[in-house]
């Protein structure tokens, strides 16, 4: 079975990068749930996180990252509007989907042919501070493809025990809504799925939304 060790233990930051490092996967909490977590540039540490979920062919994994200047080296395009958006929502449920810097070399399921990618900023203390240190994960749902992602820690290590490398045990976490899903790959940008950030939220801000 997986390690499993408490997020308020201050010794699972350490445990947790030393296994992203290594190639490893792990699991974490983020707002509602938790998530499959791996280096995004480890092309053999994403495929390990499709394989767990069992994921179909040419699926991307979104990606984390523990703030807005984090994106700007990972995009080839921050509009106004989208960094209007990231000011005002992140950390938080809304991810925005862009397009991708032609020079990154990561491959996160879908052999880098979408060209574009899912990002957002946890709103989670645990996941923001592991962020700091290992730079832009590869999440997805932990869960298997299709289904809810699991809120306890106890089931992810009943289902995944022996293909996760680390559970960081945050607790038993609240339902809740989905993130929201912006795509700002394209002018006007268009608001993909309402979720916790409501479509009266983000058209406030910016009300060319579609």
């Amino acid at each position: 079975m997986s390690d499993r060790l408490l997020t308020s233990d201050p010794q699972t930051i350490v445990e947790a990068l030393t296994h992203i490092r290594a190639g490893g996967v792990i699991a974490i909490p983020i707002e509602n749930s938790y998530v499959f977590a791996a280096d995004a540039f480890n092309r053999s540490a994403v495929e390990s996180l499709h394989l767990i979920r069992d994921d179909p062919e040419d699926q991307a994994a979104s990606v984390m990252v523990p703030s807005i200047i984090s994106v700007r080296g990972l995009t080839a395009s921050l509009s106004a509007e989208a960094l209007l958006l990231a000011e005002n929502f992140w950390p938080g449920k809304l991810f925005l989907q862009l397009k991708a810097n032609r020079s990154l070399t990561w491959d996160l399921g879908d052999g880098g042919s979408l060209n574009q990618f899912m990002v957002r900023v946890p709103n989670n203390e645990f996941a923001l501070a592991l962020l700091k240190e290992t730079g832009p994960l590869a999440v997805a749902s932990a869960g298997l493809s299709g289904r809810p992602a699991l809120r306890e820690p106890g089931e992810i290590n009943e289902v995944f025990g022996s293909v996760v490398h680390l559970i960081c045990d945050g607790g038993a976490l609240d339902l809740a809504l989905g993130s929201t899903v912006v795509d700002a790959t394209d002018i006007p940008h268009r608001i993909v799925r309402e979720g916790e950030v409501t479509n009266t939220q983000l058209r406030a801000l910016c009300p060319t939304l579609v």
